[in-house]
């Protein structure tokens, strides 16, 4: 049996268990996961793999979330301000 075969198994029935209507394909190569989004039927192909090597977790291969700091807001400049109405002006605006 090929590597991760077991864990692939277990880890397909519970995609399949999981999602509604999901399916194999493909040979039971791909998991599809039909899905509505905005009105449209989209299937979802997922297809498992076992990894070569394993590299755990929190080896820097996980990004970590950054704190962002908000741009401050400043009001136009003068120069931005003639800049915009003769734009404005140009196209009849």
């Amino acid at each position: 049996m090929a590597r991760g075969s077991e864990a692939k198994k277990d880890i397909t029935s519970k995609i399949l268990e999981t999602f509604e209507g999901s399916f194999l394909y493909n040979g039971d190569k791909e998991i599809r996961i039909p899905f509505n989004e905005n009105g449209e039927y989209l299937e979802i192909k997922v297809a498992l793999t076992c990894a070569k090597e394993s590299v755990g977790c929190g080896n820097g291969t996980i990004a970590t979330p950054q704190t962002q700091t908000p741009a401050e807001l400043t009001p136009p400049t003068t120069e931005e301000i003639e800049t915009i109405t003769n734009l404005l002006t140009s196209l009849n605006l």
